[in-house]
């Protein structure tokens, strides 16, 4: 049976042990009175914030919010504490010097004699770097290491996403496909390298054209992918911006090399009806736009091909 007791000849620690683990706790540990007003720093809390102890005195954690979390998440807290439960979770809080860290804290209500809650303590643990390591884990696995746009993996979850959203809300989405053209002779002329340094330029001059709810990803050798949400008549605009500016040669190692785009598109729901429907119709009209001489944009059903740089 398991006993809140402790074993004969143990004795509690006594208060200068117990101050000699509050000063040496790697982690920062906080005492507020019940009002949420600071009444004990440790030096790691202090290390931790960059507030000393002085700089705290008469205030509340609400110093250290970063605005990261809604107001319901502070609610939750303060019900729980209140109800005299404990409360654990990972905060984003803002050191004194501006910069946000990820904390992970426990914070309890200490009782008194008489039952009533007299004081919080919080302890702090910095887990910015898990947390780092962890993000840098999750880039790694969504996006391409050539280019650093998204692959394809994220491109089908973002298409997906974009199509329920666009099916409740009644709302139109684009899909290009978009394929460098003589990519192949590139690389056989200049070297791999070479065909790097194209297909990194023309991920950053595709990303430059669109709007921050849109996405271009690399899904595949030369291949990307365009995403526009909401598109209604802008799409052909974006698509056109896309290919203009790739339309101009890059600088490689005192070469210029000549490089353009071919886009072929497709628009939910008139043109197709699922992500599938909209991929292989985009490509198709990708396909018709290369064969057409390419440097241009073609749409899914078009009746012709409009010149290069004109639409």
């Amino acid at each position: 049976m398991v006993s809140n007791q402790l074993p004969v000849g143990v004795a509690l620690p006594s208060e200068p042990l117990f101050r000699a683990w509050l000063e040496q706790n790697p982690d920062a540990v906080v005492i507020t009175d019940r009002a949420g007003v600071f009444q004990y720093v440790n030096p790691a809390f202090e290390e931790l914030t960059g507030y000393t102890a002085a700089e705290v005195s008469g205030r509340t954690p609400s110093i250290l919010k970063s605005g990261v979390h809604e107001p319901e998440f502070y609610r939750a807290l303060w019900r729980e504490l209140l109800a005299g439960h404990p409360f654990r979770a990972v905060f984003v809080n803002r050191r004194k010097s501006g910069e946000l860290y990820h904390a992970e804290n426990l914070i309890w209500p200490l009782l008194g004699p008489d039952g009533a809650i007299a004081a919080f303590i919080c302890e702090t643990r910095d887990i910015s770097e898990r947390v780092r390591r962890t993000e840098r884990l999750a880039h790694a696995a969504s996006h391409d290491p050539l280019t650093d746009l998204p692959n394809r993996a994220l491109f089908v979850d973002r298409l997906g996403q974009a199509l329920r959203h666009a099916a409740r809300r009644g709302e139109r989405v684009a899909v290009g496909i978009m394929d460098i053209d003589l990519f192949r002779e590139t690389n056989n002329t200049h070297g791999h390298p070479a065909g790097d340094a194209v297909l990194r330029a023309v991920a950053r001059r595709s990303e430059g054209c669109l709007r921050e709810a849109d996405t271009v990803a690399r899904i595949g050798g030369d291949e990307l992918a365009l995403l526009l949400p909401g598109a209604d008549d802008h799409a052909a605009t974006v698509l056109e911006k896309v290919r203009a500016a790739n339309a101009a040669p890059i600088d490689f190692e005192g070469r210029r090399i000549a490089v353009t785009v071919s886009i072929g598109a497709c628009v939910y729901p008139e043109q197709a009806r699922d992500a599938e429907e909209l991929h292989k119709r985009a490509d198709s009209a990708m396909y018709e736009a290369k064969h057409a001489g390419g440097n241009r944009v073609r749409f899914y059903g078009e009746p012709h091909v409009a010149p290069a740089g004109k639409r």
